[in-house]
C-alpha cells in the first residue's frame, strides 16, 4: 500500500512544480520571474516647432513689392497655421496686415511680389468701424 501512497504524492509534487512553472510571469504568481531589461527607448522628441520661417521662401524684414514693382511692405514674420497653411504678417504703412504665403512670389533680388495691389491689401484689411 504504501507504494501507491508514495506514486500519488510524488505525482502531485510533480503537477505542482509544473504548475508553478506557468504561472511564473503572471500576475499573482507566487514566484515571477524577473523582468527582462527592455530595449533603450529613444529620447522623447522634441515638442513640435513652427519651422515654416525655414521651410518658406520667405523670411522676416524681406520686402514685399507689388507687380510694378512699388514696395508695398515688409515681411514681419512667418506664420504656420493649424492646418499647414502659411501666412505671412506684413507691415504696410505702419499696420501688420496678414497675407496668404499663396498671395505672394519669391522674386530675383530677395523680395516677394504680391498678387495683391497695396489699395487691395489695405481695404482687405481695414478693421471694421
Amino acid at each position: 500500500m504504501r507504494i501507491p501512497l508514495y506514486a500519488a504524492s510524488l505525482s502531485l509534487a510533480l503537477a505542482c512544480a509544473a504548475q508553478a512553472q506557468t504561472a511564473a510571469g503572471q500576475p499573482g504568481a507566487v514566484n515571477p520571474t524577473p523582468p527582462t531589461s527592455a530595449a533603450p527607448t529613444a529620447p522623447a522628441s522634441p515638442p513640435a516647432v513652427d519651422t515654416s520661417a525655414t521651410t518658406s521662401p520667405y523670411k522676416t524684414g524681406m520686402p514685399i513689392k507689388d507687380a510694378q514693382g512699388a514696395t508695398i511692405g515688409t515681411i514681419a514674420r512667418v506664420i504656420r497655421t493649424p492646418d499647414g497653411a502659411t501666412t505671412i504678417s506684413a507691415s504696410v504703412d505702419g499696420r501688420n496686415v496678414n497675407l496668404p504665403a499663396s498671395a505672394l512670389t519669391p522674386s530675383a533680388d530677395g523680395g516677394a511680389v504680391s498678387s495683391m495691389s497695396k489699395a487691395d491689401i489695405t481695404a482687405s484689411t481695414v478693421p471694421p468701424t
